[in-house]
Formats: C-alpha cells, sequence, structure tokens
C-alpha cells in the first residue's frame, strides 16, 4: 500500500470542538448549505403533509396564490439580500467600521423597501377594486400587503446571521415556519375557520421573528440601534464615517448599490420562485376569465400542489447563498483555488441530492397524485382520468424546468459573489421576457399545460448561458464528477418505478427505501469522495448527533473502499480518515 505525500492527502478531522462557520473554504459552503437544507427539508416535509391534508379544501386556494404574490413580493428582497452579503462581508474584512456603516445604512434601506411594498398591496384592492373583480384575488392581494411587512424585517435579521455564517441557527428557525402552518392548517380545517383568514399564514409563524430579533441582538455585527439611525443618503454616511473610513465611501455609495442589487434580484428571481409565481398568477387571471369557477378552483389547486413538490429543487438553492458569501470573501482575499474549489464541490453535493429527487418524483408521479391527492380528479363518485394524465404530464414539466432553474441561479450567484452581477442578471432577464412573451400564448392554446412548457423551454436557454459566462469570466475548470451519478440514478428510478404501491403508506416506505440505497451506492459509484465526509462530520456534530454522523460516514467509507471503481480507499489514521492508494 503507497500512502500519497502528506500535502496531497485528504484528511477529516473529527474533533468535536470544531466550528465549520469560522473556517472559510468550501467545507464551509458545503456543510453551511447541507445544514440548510436539512432543516428545510423537515419545513417542506411539514408543507407538503399539510397539501395533502388540504387537498379539497377552499384554503388551499388561498394558501396557493398568496404563496405566489408573495413570492414576487419577495424577489426585491432576496435580490437585495444576495448582493448585500457579498458586499457586506468584503467590507468587513477591509475594515469593521466601514462594514458597519454598510450594513446597518443597507438594512435601513431593505426595510423601508418591504414596508413600501406593503402599504401599496393593501390599498389596491380599493385603489383598483374596479379592474379587480375576481374576490380570490382582491383578498389574496390585501393578506399579501401585511406578509409583505412581515418577510421584509425578517430578511434584515436574517442577513446579520448569514454574515456570520450562522445558517445553523437559520436553518433551525426554518423549521417553525413549516410547523406553524401544518398545526393552523389542521385547526383551519378541522373546526371549518373561513378560509379566507388563511391568506394571513405568515403571521402563523410569528415566533419566529421574535428568535430573530434574539440572535441578531447577540450576534450580529451591527444592531438594530445602528439600523434605527441609520441614514440612507452617501453625503450622511461620510459625515458620520471616522476619517480612515471616509474615504472608502464612494461617491454615490447608495446608487452603486441599489444598481448592483437590481441585477442581484434579477439573478436571484428564483430564489423567490418568481417564474412560477409570474406563471401562476398569469394562470390565475386566465382561468378567472376564460374558465368556470369550479374549474378555477381546481386548476389553481392542482398547480399548489405541483409547485409544492416542483420547489424540492430547493435543495440547491440552499448552496447559492453560502457560495455566493464563499465567492465574495475568496475574491476579495484573490485565492482562485478556492473559487474553483467552492464552486465544483457546491455543485457536485447539490448535484447528488437534486438530481437524486427530480429522478425519484418522475418515477412516483403517478403514484404520488394517485395515493396522495386522488380527490382532486373525483367528480363526484367518479374518477376524471382525463384530468389525471394531464396532471401528471404537468407534474413532469414543472419539477425538470424547476430545477434547471435551480442550477442556474447557484451559477448565478457564484457570478454575483465574484462581481458580476450584471451578467447573470442578463440571462435572468432575458428568460423572464422569454416568459413574459411565450406564456399567454402557451396557456391560451394548452391551458395549465402551457406552464410546463414554458418553463422547460426558457430553463433550456439560461442554464447554459450562465455556465459559459461563469467559465468565461472566472476562468473555472468545471469538475462536478457527476457523470459517475448516472448508473446510481438509473438503479433508484427502477427502483421507484417498479415498486409496488398499494397505498399511501407503501408510498412512504418506497421512497425510504429508494433513498437508503441511492446514498450509500453514491460513495461506490465514486460520486461522494472522502471530502464530503468532512461536511456529513461538520453537519451531525451541528446537530448534536454525532452517532448517527460516525454510522454514515463509516458505511459511505466501505462503500467506497469496496468499489472496484475506486483507484483509492479511505483509511482511519490517528482519529482522522485520509486518502491512500490501493495495491
Amino acid at each position: 500500500m503507497g500512502i500519497i505525500p502528506e500535502e496531497k492527502k485528504i484528511q477529516i478531522d473529527f474533533k468535536r470542538d470544531r466550528k465549520f462557520f469560522e473556517q472559510e473554504g468550501s467545507s464551509r459552503a458545503i456543510t453551511s448549505g447541507s445544514l440548510y437544507m436539512f432543516f428545510s427539508l423537515i419545513y417542506a416535509s411539514c408543507i407538503w403533509v399539510f397539501v395533502i391534508l388540504a387537498t379539497g379544501w377552499k384554503g388551499l386556494q388561498y394558501f396557493g396564490l398568496t404563496t405566489a404574490i408573495n413570492g414576487i413580493l419577495s424577489l426585491i428582497g432576496i435580490g437585495i439580500s444576495r448582493y448585500f452579503i457579498a458586499e457586506i462581508k468584503a467590507a468587513f474584512i477591509i475594515n469593521e467600521e466601514f462594514g458597519r456603516i454598510k450594513a446597518s445604512t443597507y438594512s435601513k434601506l431593505l426595510f423601508l423597501i418591504g414596508l413600501s411594498l406593503g402599504l401599496i398591496m393593501i390599498a389596491a384592492p380599493f385603489i383598483f377594486g374596479f379592474f379587480l373583480t375576481n374576490i380570490l384575488l382582491r383578498e389574496c392581494i390585501f393578506a399579501s400587503g401585511f406578509a409583505s411587512i412581515l418577510i421584509y424585517s425578517v430578511f434584515v435579521l436574517q442577513i446579520g446571521l448569514e454574515i456570520k455564517n450562522r445558517y445553523d441557527i437559520i436553518a433551525f428557525l426554518s423549521v417553525f415556519g413549516g410547523v406553524s402552518l401544518l398545526i393552523s392548517g389542521f385547526i383551519f380545517i378541522r373546526f371549518n375557520v373561513n378560509p379566507f383568514w388563511f391568506a394571513f399564514y405568515p403571521f402563523f409563524n410569528i415566533t419566529t421573528l421574535f428568535l430573530f430579533i434574539y440572535f441578531f441582538y447577540k450576534l450580529a455585527p451591527y444592531s438594530i440601534k445602528d439600523i434605527f439611525n441609520a441614514s440612507i443618503r452617501t453625503r450622511n454616511m461620510k459625515k458620520r464615517a471616522s476619517p480612515e473610513v471616509k474615504d472608502l465611501i464612494e461617491d454615490h455609495q447608495i446608487w452603486i448599490y441599489m444598481k448592483n442589487s437590481a441585477f442581484s434580484m434579477i439573478t436571484n428571481i428564483q430564489n423567490s420562485k418568481f417564474f412560477e409565481d409570474i406563471l401562476f398568477f398569469c394562470a390565475a387571471i386566465y382561468l378567472a376569465i376564460f374558465t368556470d369557477p369550479s374549474y378555477q378552483g381546481f386548476a389553481l389547486s392542482l398547480l399548489t400542489v405541483l409547485m409544492t413538490y416542483g420547489a424540492v429543487k430547493a435543495v440547491i438553492l440552499y448552496y447559492a447563498g453560502p457560495l455566493n458569501i464563499e465567492i465574495a470573501e475568496a475574491c476579495a482575499k484573490e485565492c482562485h483555488e478556492t473559487v474553483e474549489d467552492s464552486i465544483n464541490a457546491s455543485t457536485r453535493i447539490s448535484s447528488i441530492l437534486a438530481l437524486g429527487f427530480l429522478t425519484a418524483m418522475v418515477a412516483l408521479s403517478k403514484d404520488l397524485l394517485l395515493y396522495l391527492h386522488r380527490d382532486l380528479f373525483m367528480e363526484g363518485a367518479v374518477f376524471n382520468q382525463e384530468l389525471f394524465n394531464l396532471a401528471q404530464t404537468l407534474f413532469i414539466l414543472i419539477i425538470t424546468g424547476q430545477f434547471i432553474y435551480g442550477y442556474a441561479t447557484l451559477f448565478g450567484n457564484a457570478l454575483i459573489g465574484s462581481g458580476n452581477a450584471k451578467l447573470a442578471a442578463k440571462g435572468f432577464g432575458i428568460t423572464l421576457c422569454i416568459i413574459l412573451g411565450t406564456s399567454p400564448i402557451f396557456i391560451f392554446f394548452y391551458g395549465i399545460l402551457g406552464i410546463g412548457i414554458v418553463m422547460l423551454i426558457s430553463s433550456l436557454f439560461l442554464l447554459p448561458y450562465i455556465l459559459i459566462q461563469l467559465k468565461r469570466k472566472l476562468e473555472i475548470n468545471y469538475k462536478f464528477r457527476i457523470n459517475r451519478l448516472i448508473p446510481n440514478l438509473i438503479i433508484l428510478f427502477l427502483i421507484m418505478f417498479l415498486f409496488p404501491y398499494t397505498s399511501t403508506l407503501s408510498v412512504f416506505i418506497g421512497i425510504i427505501i429508494g433513498a437508503t440505497l441511492y446514498l450509500f451506492l453514491n460513495p461506490f459509484f465514486g460520486v461522494s469522495i472522502p471530502a464530503d465526509l468532512q461536511m456529513i462530520n461538520d453537519l451531525f456534530n451541528t446537530l448534536k448527533l454525532r452517532f448517527i454522523g460516525n454510522l454514515i460516514v463509516n458505511v459511505m467509507k466501505i462503500t467506497y473502499n469496496f468499489s472496484p471503481l475506486n483507484k483509492d480507499r479511505i483509511i482511519l489514521e490517528q482519529d482522522r480518515l485520509v486518502l491512500v492508494n490501493k495495491k
């Protein structure tokens, strides 16, 4: 057995006190994204259960439409936040006071934008009531105005934690949203509460706001008082700064920030599901004008269900924010190797999860709809096979388009972190024009099926564009290693497709079996490489589940070593795992 040189060893440190968020590099980006994903999947599971329970309930229409409107309103905040974090992270590296001044000023500006949007939406149904004749649209727009103020308040607080890379806290708090939605949804359905009030569902999770305030106070490198006292004029920013910081503030700092935030906003359109929300909103208008109320209710409920499944593309988006931060910090320190490693590692890890989800969803499309949402297709006592076939086709189109959007957003955030937000924004802007130009045509001729067609067409333009720009500007050598994932994806598809489903319980059992085999076969095919064990170690140590983490690591190590496809193997050497050549 020949041991590879010390500088080429992949070493996995199993110290209990290792804090991943204090150590820069690809491992921190991956662990942050994975931790965010872990808790967010719990959140998504709660939403999934809620959607199952709410199938056939009128409140599902309010939830789906309000969620779409909230997503559109959140676009500005999410886009600004991504550029905000990248710039403030770099500013704190240069000078702490410089970072604090920028952070407090931009936070105040962000909150005022959210407040303005909220007030406009609250007033819109009264001012434009003559045009908004559909009651469902009016009520959801009104409720979204109040939600906007709450959402932007949380944005401001969350950014303070993201600057410190505390995705462990942010991810954990996301669980409360899913739990509150599930509990409140059950109460509404069980006691037949007026579904209109469910349009205000973000306020059922007010506890999270107070928890964010607490953690912001404890950890953020600036205070709420700093935000309150900040000025949103460049001249006043300079006036309040010390002499050594004053020269760091550009003459038109606020204007430059808003311009680059606009580019970032366009690039991060998909963090708030903007493309899907626009299509959902277009469909709602079409249904309100050209169809009868009963079909409108079915179609909106179906779209809510399908968009919920398509939202699992978020397993990619969870890595976008951490990757943005790592790229920004690495570029500020002129460390090209960290930039390349972070992009390749984040893409490979997110692909393992994302492509696994996509494959499973395609294989299960028929069974998920049949066993979990059968009531949608019942007309009295008769099952409508035509509507079911339409739903299955639309299901596959939507989730495929959404996953491609997810990859484009991941790479777009790498461009933002590197200071090339304008290039990324150009691609997303063209895609938005494609959607706005083609969606009325396809929806008119193909009904709600047109939504899926438009998503697929536009996404197949966007992803290649972003990949080309990223390689051109950052000179990245792509080493994703996901070609080895293909055999495992085929195995996963066959397991999911051929499993004998007979009930809701059998669907869950099939998912668990397929996911477990998929996880532990990835090392066998060389997709999950030894460096991933560092991420797993960090992730489960942070979750205080060290035993489970060690169990997963050991099984993956055995699977990796057993495979004849891998030319090296993993051994334990002085409490750390190292990679050695096979002989």
